[in-house]
This record gives C-alpha cells, structure tokens and sequence, in this order.
C-alpha cells in the first residue's frame, strides 16, 4: 500500500482482485518478516524506503507493487549480510505459506498435477510473472518469469521462488524428492556452492529462464486421492482471488509475457504463443493486428529491453545476451543491436568490476 504525505489508503477487501498494476499480496513478505524476528521496526525501516506502510500486516491480502515486493527482498539480504537469504527462506516455508495456492497444489494426486495447479493459480498471489509446465521428453520443466520490466538483477526472488517450489513438493509429495537441474536467469552470484547443496542438484546460471528440470516418470507418480470437493472449495477461492483482472489482459500484454517466458529457452512464433494462449495462429495473428502490434515488433522490443538489463545490470557478454535472447550467435545479436541503437552493445556492457 503505498504512502503519500502520511496518510495511508484505505485497505482493499481481502477477496480484492490484484489491480492492473503488477503486484503481489502483502503475505509473500510474511517470510521476510518472520526472519527479522517479527522486528516491526527492522521491517518498518525496508517498508517506509519502499512507499509502504506497515499497515499492511493488517491484511496479508493487501495488494502491494511487484517493484517494491522485489526491491525490499533484495535490500533484506543486503540487511542481512546473506546473499542466499531468498533461498533459505523459501526451503523454510510451508504449503501454507503460498496461501490458498500452496493448499490447492498439496490436494494434488501426482507432482504434475501439482505444479499444474501452482500455474494456472498464480495470478491470485501475484501478476507480472509467468509460470509454466513443459514437457520435454523425459523430463518435465516448470519456468518462472518476472515478465514486468526490472531495473535491476532478482536474485532473491527468484530463488526463493524455485525453493518455495521444491519445499512444495518435498513436503506434500516426498520427502527425498531432488530436481535433476536447476537453472537461473541471473549470473552465478556469492555461494553458488552452497546453493546447489540446498537443492540438491546442479544449478546452472545465466540461463534464458528461471527453471526445474525433473525427471517426468516420478512427476506422474501417484502420491493420493484427490479430494474433489476440497479441490473445488478451494478452487472457489482462488477464483474470487484472481477476479476478472487476469482476463482483462490485452493481447499485447499476454503475448509480450510469454515472449519473455520463452525467450532463449524455445523458439517464439506464432504457433509455440497461439499454443501457450490455446488460440489458432491466425486468431492471434488477427488480435495483436486489432492491436496495431505484431509478433516480430513485440519480440524485438522484448529483446531489447532483457538486453539492456543483461549488459547493464549482469555485464553479460555479447555472446552470452545473444544465447539467453534466442539469437543463433553473437554476430546476429549485434547486428540487431546496432539496428536498435546505432551504437556496438560493448558500449552499454557493464564489466563485472564496474559493477561492485
């Protein structure tokens, strides 16, 4: 909830849909609170360098900025002196945590289902990121995606999200469940090491999303019965919850979130979008026209924005941004670049010294 001249907003209901802008319930800071000992005034500090106010724990079903959400994470583990705090965090949390969402995925028969239910339901906890469920020939992959434009790295986020999920599914499925891979968007970062301990699987960095690679067969295991009518009691809520915000949505939006899901991960065209939107490619094409915007002006201007951050905030080398872009080489990618800007990306890159 944001703060002018003192006075505070009047709170929303908590069934309240997320407003247009992009946010996040007040409760995915609970975790954050928690840490700092419940220390309201430790909070207060992070809260009131944000715009909020603490008034906020009043009603964890308060929408706040996704922006402030990301900024505090990352200003918390500065607090804290501990880079990996995102991820202790979230392989501390408990279904509940996620709130209704946390409880529907639990009620699941099988991992799949799960994390299924983890997608489609995460509009309700927040708007401005991207889940999705693949498959990819043994393996079953979950993304995560800020798909809102950051200004600067989300270390934090992102890992406590994959730790959230992998809590998720240790404790409601199996207790000795390990991902095959772990992938992250953002560059190896201080105890990479320990990092790759706590998941218990190789975490690879740098890569074009936020990602859980396992292995499909033990995803489609049968861990219980489902509940039916707790599944829909629950379901019943959700919906209250994401309201008809999420389908609001322009097509400009929904098209430009899932470029930035898929970007550098699996070619983006109109058939791998229209399939993510469950449309045919001519209606989509049709709609991004009704628009005035298309699927190549879209991708390039999602390319260029996630370039500008890789070069200025990661410093990633050309050839690196040109991987993580969806680019066949580095050549392709500065070629685009200099199509963009006149200028050579060297020249926005940021060198890894610069940067501490």
């Amino acid at each position: 909830m944001a703060v002018s001249n003192g006075e505070t907003a009047p709170m929303p209901p908590s069934n309240a849909p997320l407003p247009k802008i992009t946010s996040v319930r007040a409760l995915i800071l609970e975790p954050i609170f928690a840490y700092l000992d419940n220390d309201l005034s430790r909070m207060g500090i992070l809260l009131h360098r944000n715009g909020l106010s603490a008034e906020i724990f009043d009603d964890l079903y308060t929408p706040i900025p996704l922006a402030a959400y990301l900024d505090i994470f990352e200003q918390a583990a500065e607090l804290a002196g501990d880079p990996l705090l995102g991820a202790r965090l979230g392989f501390g949390m408990r279904p509940g945590t996620l709130a209704p969402i946390g409880l529907r995925a639990v009620q699941a028969a099988t991992i799949r289902r799960g994390l299924a239910a983890l997608a489609r339901w995460s509009g309700a906890l927040q708007s401005g990121t991207q889940v999705s469920l693949e498959d990819d020939g043994a393996h079953l992959v979950l993304r995560y995606m800020i798909s809102a434009p950051q200004s600067r790295p989300c270390r934090q986020d992102s890992e406590f999200t994959l730790a959230g999920i992998c809590t998720l599914i240790r404790t409601g499925f199996d207790t000795r469940w390990r991902p095959e891979e772990v992938h992250f968007a953002h560059p190896e970062g201080p105890g990479a090491l320990t990092l790759a301990r706590m998941f218990g699987a190789p975490v690879l960095f740098s890569q074009g999303a936020n990602a859980i690679v396992m292995a499909a067969a033990e995803a489609d295991r049968p861990h219980r019965t489902e509940d039916a009518d707790m599944i829909a009691l629950i379901e019943r809520h959700l919906g209250d919850l994401v309201g008809e915000a999420h389908h609001a949505d322009t097509t400009r939006e929904q098209v430009t979130a899932l470029i930035g899901l898929h970007l550098g991960v699996r070619p983006v065209t109109l058939e791998t979008i229209a399939a993510a939107m469950r449309i045919a490619p001519r209606s989509l094409q049709r709609r991004l026209a009704d628009e005035g915007e298309s699927l190549s002006g879209l991708l390039a201007e999602v390319r260029r924005a996630r370039a500008e951050t890789l070069l200025r905030e990661h410093g990633m080398s050309v050839e690196a941004v040109a991987t993580a872009l969806g680019y066949a080489d580095g050549t392709a990618f500065w070629r685009a670049w200099r199509r963009w800007t006149g200028e050579s990306p060297s020249r926005l890159r940021t060198p890894p010294k610069a940067r501490e």
